[in-house]
């Protein structure tokens, strides 16, 4: 069934502009994605399931001089094509699913992932500015989305350090402002701080609550650096206080005969109103090579709580908190098929090893690990080529850079 669903959704982009008016003043891009995974995680706290992560982006655009203006929904059917309680990934921990805590499952995403409207002028090819407004959207905050990011296009397993650096690409209702100036971007926003509820097929709403701020750099074609933190107003379901996050992140993407390299180097904290702060840092690449072949790898440390991992529900407030350091490494290959129509196909492997605390090795083994056999499916309009999204309000593109939209 899941396998069906998943195909079903990749055919929706077909469907929707087979009758597309070449005239027309708008300018639509799509891209998506979807992988079909054998999931196996190792130990006993591990579990073996098959499941699907999946993402549909559609940007409709119109320019008038040097104003354009974008419209742009995303959307995922991961609420059909994984279980509510999520899918199993060994110390993963957010959200909740009937009022408990997620641990060792990785939530699904909602059906809708973004749904905003941005307005952009240009007063020069080098400075510019944009206004946004979204009721699904991304705060200006975090590196780009794992999602959306280039070294983890390959990979069908969302970094544990998600929750330290850029959960918040689904919030809701979000008002954005950024200012380009040459190499140099500084954007803000205003944004409802909870995470998604477990209705995973609605708009969430909330008053603008929280705020962030991001400054980013761009000294050459396929290099982004960026600096963002955010105060965030209750973001828990189940953990009271609010939080302080702060992220820093490094994007590097250059192009090879046959293929390109990205690496991206993220780190993240989150600081909680009792002074604790936990820290989610991962290093990611990805060697595209011989026009079919993809290796990948990410290396991650962060702070899990004790307590958490061995009881797998949330820590009470009569239960100190005891932080232990979790580290990974992942090495994964991808070798493209011929495609099927429009969708590039491809089949890959991936192995994932943990070192942990021994305090840790009677619930999790004393060498968990975890292992991935994967079909990738992926499609995208002629004009999505060399579209790389940075951030909340996609300051502009790198041109001839790789990118997975």
């Amino acid at each position: 069934m899941r396998i069906r669903l998943a195909l079903l959704f990749l055919s929706v982009p077909a469907l929707a502009f087979a009758a597309e008016d070449a005239a027309s003043p708008w300018t639509t891009i799509y891209h998506g994605y979807a992988f079909l995974t054998s999931n196996h995680q190792g130990g006993p706290s591990g579990e073996q399931d098959f499941d699907s992560v999946n993402h549909l982006m559609l940007v409709t655009s119109r320019t008038w001089g040097r104003r354009r203006l974008d419209l742009e929904g995303t959307f995922s059917a991961e609420p059909m094509t994984i279980t509510p309680a999520g899918a199993p990934l060994l110390f993963q921990r957010g959200e909740t699913w009937q009022d408990l805590l997620l641990v060792d499952r990785q939530h699904p995403h909602d059906l809708f992932v973004k749904l905003g409207a941005s307005l952009s002028v240009d007063f020069s090819p080098t400075k510019g500015v944009e206004i946004g407004a979204a009721p699904v959207g991304e705060p200006t905050v975090g590196p780009t989305a794992f999602v959306h990011r280039l070294t983890a296009s390959e990979n069908p397993l969302a970094p544990l350090s998600h929750h330290n650096q850029d959960s918040t690409h689904i919030s809701a209702d979000v008002l954005s402002a950024a200012i380009r100036l040459g190499s140099f971007g500084l954007e803000a926003s205003a944004f409802h701080g909870r995470e998604p509820d477990e209705n995973r097929w609605d708009v969430d709403q909330g008053g603008l609550d929280s705020y962030a701020a991001r400054a980013s750099w761009r000294p050459s074609p396929g290099l982004y650096v960026q600096v963002s933190a955010a105060r965030r107003e209750h973001p828990e379901a189940i953990e009271e206080g609010n939080q302080t996050r702060q992220t820093a992140s490094i994007e590097l993407e250059r192009r090879r005969e046959g293929g390109f390299v990205a690496a991206t180097f993220a780190t993240g904290r989150n600081l909680l109103e009792d002074g604790v702060a936990e820290w989610g840092t991962l290093l990611e690449g990805m060697w595209r090579f011989g026009g079919r072949h993809s290796l990948y790898g990410r290396a991650e440390r962060v702070d899990r709580d004790l307590f958490e991992l061995l009881n797998k529900v949330q820590r009470p407030d009569t239960e100190p908190a005891r932080r232990v350091a979790v580290e990974s490494l992942t090495i994964g290959y991808t070798r493209d098929l011929p495609q099927v129509r429009a969708i590039e196909t491809g089949v890959g492997a991936a192995l994932t090893v943990y070192r942990v605390d021994d305090r840790l090795e009677a619930a999790y083994g004393e060498r968990p690990a975890s292992a991935q056999v994967f079909l990738r499916l992926r499609f995208s309009s002629p004009q999505t080529a060399g579209h790389h999204h940075h951030g909340a309000l996609g300051l502009p593109p790198d041109q001839g850079t790789p990118g997975n939209s």
